[in-house]
């Protein structure tokens, strides 16, 4: 549990700082608050708290990830590592504003998809299975939250933005004067 409430104290801790200290010439703004909560879910939540994750499932202390999860350590447990240090780099990338547009949904979707696959198998463990290991139920709540509270704030801030913001760089070759 420590873990998980150590991810969402950084993530909601840092938003509301960041909020306050924002030198953003929009830093009042309803779009912008919601953009830093997003980039803080994304960037922080899924991306920082996601290597370390990912690096417990394939690192020196693998045997001691599995136990808390209430597994013996597997060559699944090496899959599972490096599926989220994926999604983890994906979210960081978020972190700088020539990716964002282009890259905030698709890592929204791998990290939706990854943990809500994530929450049922935790969620079958439990019910099904009687596994009642602390990182095995406690993962719960962020892998049903993380992902539904990262696409509420991405339509949001979608909606919000100034249309022009999202678009895609022209390929097309310049035109001479």
């Amino acid at each position: 549990m420590p873990f998980f409430a150590a991810i969402w104290f950084t993530v909601v801790v840092g938003w509301l700082i960041h909020v306050a200290v924002d030198k953003h010439p929009q830093r009042r703004s309803k779009h912008r608050a919601t953009e830093l909560a997003l980039l803080w879910i994304m960037v922080v939540g899924a991306g920082i708290w996601g290597v370390l994750g990912g690096l417990s499932h394939i690192g020196p202390t693998s045997d001691q990830t599995a136990e808390q999860i209430g597994y013996t350590q597997s060559m699944f447990q090496w899959e599972v590592g490096w599926g989220d240090l994926a999604i983890a780099v994906l979210a960081i990338g978020c972190a700088w504003r020539r990716l964002r547009g282009t890259w905030l949904t698709a890592a929204v979707t791998a990290l939706a998809i990854s943990f809500w696959g994530d929450a049922w198998g935790h969620f079958n463990q439990w019910v099904f299975h009687d596994n009642h290991a602390p990182a095995n139920v406690w993962a719960l709540p962020s892998d049903i939250v993380m992902p539904l509270l990262a696409i509420i704030l991405l339509v949001l801030y979608r909606r919000g933005a100034p249309a022009q913001s999202f678009e895609q760089p022209s390929t097309a070759l310049p035109t001479r004067p």
